[in-house]
Formats: C-alpha cells, structure tokens, sequence
C-alpha cells in the first residue's frame, strides 16, 4: 500500500480505505488509485481484514504421497482445472499418516477454504460435513451416504491385469501390493483371486509380497527377498507402476529376462510404466476425466448446487506392453 499510495499521491490510509471500501474518499481518488493496482498488477496482502476473501479463493488438495506419480499427475490435473476456474491450492501431504492427515483438515479449516478435495481411503472426516467436499481416488471409509466419490473400478483393474499374466502362460504368480489396509489394494487384489479361480488356479501364500510402502525400493526389496530364497516363479503382478520399476530392477540385476523368463504387469500406467526397460504392461486409469469430474462436482457443491450422483466409478483399460509378450516363457 505504501508503494500504491506514492504513486497515487495519496496517503496510505487513503489507499487502506478504498481497497476495504470503508472511510471518505473522492470518486476520482478512487478511480486513479484503483488504475495504479491494475497498471502495476497489484495483489492484495492477506492482512486480517481481507483473509476471509483471500482464503474463499483456496480449495485444500489432501494427499497420502505427492511423490506417487499416480497421485502426482491427478494433482497437477485437478490444480490446473482450478487454477482456470479462479481458485487457487492448498496441497497437504500426509504421507499415509492418520494424525497428520486429521492436522491438515484442522488447518484448512481454520484457513476457511472454498472446498476440498481429499485421497484418503481409510477415514471419513466428520469435521468437513459442512463444506464441499469430493473423496478422489480412494472411496472412504465412513458412514455418509451423501459423500462425492470419485474412483476407479479397481477390483476389474486387478482381474484384468492378473488375466494377461495368466493367458501369457504364468503358472507361478507373484502378487505384489503394498498395505493390505488400503482399500484400493484389497480390491485390486479381489480381482486377482477371481481370474486365479476362473483359471481353475488356488492362490499361494508365499507368493503374496505386502511391502512397507509403496516405492521402487520397496518393490526392488521384496523380489529381491524372493529371488535369494529360490523361490520359482515366472510372473509378477504389482499393485503399483513403482513397485512394478522395482521389481524390474531386481529382476535386471539378478540377469533374469523380463520377459523371456518373467512376465511383469502394473498398476496406474504412469510415465514409469512406459520408460521402464522396453515397456511394462501396465492397467491404465483415467487420470485427466477423474480430475475433470472431481473438479466439477466440487464447483457444483461451492455454487449450492445439489448433487444428485454422488458415487462415480470410472472403467479401466490394459496398457500392453512388452513385459508381458506373448512369447513362450523360458
């Protein structure tokens, strides 16, 4: 205001009044202070008299693991559709942690954002009854019929990921998820157990591999582990494209062929999935239309529309690629 208020000639109070329109000041004072803000590009300072109208422009993005490419990409869609629509983004990380996830709802609504849109998939949170809420991702866990929840259908995901590793001659199926809590893991592993059955196949215990965490370096750990036990095994389903990057490096270092010797299948078909050794196979899902109708539905909550589908389950596709050729396993 200093700045504004020597180029107009006037003092700071002046330009204090006009920007919250309260106090004495001339037609013409205002019109030449109000064209210096927009020659100059101005913003306002989110001082305590103007927060309330700074933070009704911020919408609260919550998120388990901004490093998850998966999650990284639907960010980036969702914060641009509302970078567009004239909102700007909280972006709160709660790296799978409960407690800090119940922080970062306390905090944005202390901030008193427009709106938020959360990936949580374990808790539903009664403290954001009242604002627009959309669930992205992962449905949850809650007892709130009227919730807007935007997933994918992961258990076909699963089911049609573990019939291309199955019709590729595997008989030996590693299944690598990662914290069997999460939902969209069950479901994705649910689907696998129906094409096992359809195959006329049992499942195997010591096949499944339920890492820590969902990173290359856990996925690298895991088949790692089963590698040194000798364990037999000529196909690998991940739940996720970085388990599935981890699971290729160990199987690279080791000289095992991907996919002469092992067929390997992901989950998300993320920019991994394609750059990662000749290709790995991966079930694709629509990143950009799950953003776009998260980002709408929310905008129609914010505008006091009513909702009247609040449960939207997107299909899925395959990815082929070259983990999983058809060639006879060796």
């Amino acid at each position: 205001m200093k700045e504004i208020a020597k180029l107009a000639g006037v003092s700071i109070a002046t330009v204090s009044r006009i920007i919250n329109q309260n106090g004495r000041f001339s037609q013409a004072t205002e019109e030449r202070v109000n064209q210096i803000i927009k020659e100059y590009n101005y913003s306002i300072d989110s001082s305590p008299s103007n927060i309330w109208k700074a933070q009704k422009c911020n919408i609260g993005i919550i998120v388990p693991d901004i490093t998850n490419p998966h999650f990284s990409a639907l960010i980036l869609q969702m914060q641009m559709a509302l970078f567009y629509s004239g909102y700007s983004t909280i972006i709160c990380n709660t790296n799978e942690s409960e407690i800090l996830e119940q922080k970062h709802v306390k905090t944005l609504k202390a901030q008193n954002v427009a709106g938020v849109i959360l990936i949580s998939g374990n808790r539903y949170h009664a403290a954001l009854r009242k604002y627009p809420v959309v669930y992205v991702d992962r449905p949850h866990l809650g007892d709130d019929d009227d919730a807007v929840i935007i997933e994918s259908d992961n258990e076909y995901g699963g089911y049609i990921v573990a019939n291309e590793i199955l019709r590729a001659g595997c008989k030996n199926i590693i299944f690598l998820m990662s914290k069997i809590k999460d939902i969209n893991q069950r479901l994705r592993y649910n689907g696998y157990l129906r094409a096992l059955k359809e195959h006329g196949m049992q499942e195997r215990i010591e096949y499944i591999q339920n890492t820590e965490n969902v990173s290359i370096y856990a996925g690298k750990a895991s088949i790692t582990s089963i590698i040194q036990k000798k364990l037999s095994f000529d196909g690998i389903i991940a739940t996720t494209d970085t388990l599935a990057a981890g699971a290729y490096l160990a199987l690279r270092e080791y000289g095992i062929k991907v996919p002469e010797q092992v067929k390997l299948a992901g989950f998300d078909d993320c920019m991994i999935a394609d750059i990662c050794g000749t290709g790995i196979t991966s079930v694709k899902q629509d990143v950009a239309n799950m953003a776009s109708i998260a980002v709408d539905m929310l905008l129609r909550q914010i505008n006091g529309e009513k909702i009247s589908t609040t449960k939207r389950q997107l299909t899925l596709t395959l990815s082929r690629r070259s983990s999983t050729d058809s060639s006879p396993l060796k």
